[in-house]
């Protein structure tokens, strides 16, 4: 039997490890200057999505869906964030890099017409095609995946199979190195969870999703 234990251990730290977030402004662009301490990446997660399946309408998720926008309570105050996979800043060479809000507020107008799409969706699938087919230079696939997260939390979906992009594909190139996924897993679009190792069985896709990015340099030291 295949002695998984080092990985299981890093698996172990996506429940265990506290996970620290310093904004330096709030979604609106006021300065907070705030670190955010979680009990784990998987307790964010789950806090991060149930802002979208608490909020009152489809509408109202895809406007906040596109806009990476979402609130915390958090030290008994309010908080309203934008997702760091969509935020503005400038990189050590000073370009700026993240998705602007023109990019995405573009993409809120566009997909506004696809709500009666929505609506009919029977799947994060068919959510994540439906985000998916409109084009909006600068909105790319891993901002089309984290938008077909959001509204698919608040219809009550979940990807069956773990998407890849961005640090996800890295995180599992690492793997696939290491022998521990399908020669050229990464680079397939999506990958099912059960050609995953053992220690990822017990986590949904979306948490896999996640976990690749989160602990790429863990599991590069595997």
């Amino acid at each position: 039997m295949e002695d998984f234990s080092k990985l299981k251990s890093i698996v172990d730290l996506y429940f265990s490890k506290k996970y620290k977030l310093y904004k330096p402004k709030d979604a609106d662009g006021e300065e907070i200057n705030k670190w955010f301490e979680f009990e784990s990446r998987a307790k964010f997660l789950d806090s991060y999505l149930e802002y979208y399946q608490q909020l009152p309408d489809l509408e109202s998720v895809i406007i906040d869906a596109c806009t990476a926008k979402f609130k915390v309570l958090y030290e008994g105050q309010e908080y309203t964030l934008k997702h760091t996979h969509q935020e503005e800043f400038i990189d050590r060479d000073g370009k700026s890099r993240g998705v602007g809000n023109t990019v995405l507020f573009l993409m809120r107008s566009e997909l506004m017409h696809k709500v009666g799409e929505l609506r009919k969706a029977q799947s994060f699938e068919d959510v994540y095609e439906i985000v998916k087919s409109i084009k909006v230079n600068g909105f790319g696939e891993l901002s089309n995946y984290d938008t077909a997260i959001r509204i698919s939390s608040y219809l009550g979906f979940k990807p069956k199979d773990i998407y890849l992009h961005a640090g996800t594909k890295v995180g599992a190139e690492y793997l696939e190195n290491k022998g521990l996924l399908p020669k050229d897993s990464r680079h397939e679009a999506k990958i099912p969870t059960d050609v995953f190792p053992q220690p990822f069985q017990a986590l949904d896709a979306f948490q896999i999703e996640n976990f690749l990015c989160s602990f790429k340099d863990n599991l590069k030291e595997l």
